[in-house]
C-alpha cells in the first residue's frame, strides 16, 4: 500500500493509500480499478500574517462525507495523474487518519454502551390464555 496524491478528472486532489484492484485478487492478474482507501481532499489555505508571506497550509476534507465508507473503488478514466506524496504530508494525512480511526472507535464505543440491554421474562402455564 502507498500513499498518494491522486488527481481526478474532477479536479480534485485527493490523499490517500492507494491499491490497484487486479482480477481474481491475483498478483498477475488483469488491473480493474484502483482502490482509494481512507481518501481525503487537500486544500491550499494562505497563511495570515505577512502580506507577502508565501506560506500555505494543508486543509484535509473526507472525500465522499456522507458516506461511512472509507474505502472507493474508481475506474483508471476517473484520474489524471498519481504522484508521490511529500514526507511531511504523508506525516500529517497519517495522523489525521489516526485521529479518524480514534473518532470512529469511540462512536462505536458509544453506541455500543447505548444500546438497551434486553429484557427477559419467563412465561408460565398460568400466564397463559388457555381455551378448551
Amino acid at each position: 500500500m502507498t500513499t498518494a496524491i491522486v488527481v481526478l478528472n474532477t479536479g480534485e486532489r485527493v490523499i490517500c493509500d492507494l491499491q490497484e484492484v487486479r482480477e481474481n485478487d491475483d498478483e498477475n492478474g488483469k488491473p480493474i480499478c484502483l482502490l482509494l482507501i481512507r481518501p481525503y481532499i487537500l486544500n491550499l489555505e494562505k497563511t495570515t500574517g505577512e502580506a507577502n508571506s508565501q506560506e500555505v497550509q494543508v486543509r484535509f476534507s473526507k472525500w465522499l462525507p456522507y458516506s461511512s465508507d472509507t474505502q472507493f473503488r474508481i475506474g483508471f478514466n476517473s484520474v489524471l495523474a498519481i504522484g508521490a506524496a511529500d514526507v511531511g504530508l504523508v506525516e500529517a494525512y497519517s495522523q489525521t487518519v489516526q485521529q479518524a480511526i480514534a473518532l470512529e472507535e469511540q462512536a462505536m464505543k458509544t453506541i455500543v454502551s447505548q444500546e438497551p440491554s434486553a429484557q427477559t421474562s419467563v412465561v408460565t402455564a398460568d400466564d397463559q390464555d388457555t381455551e378448551v
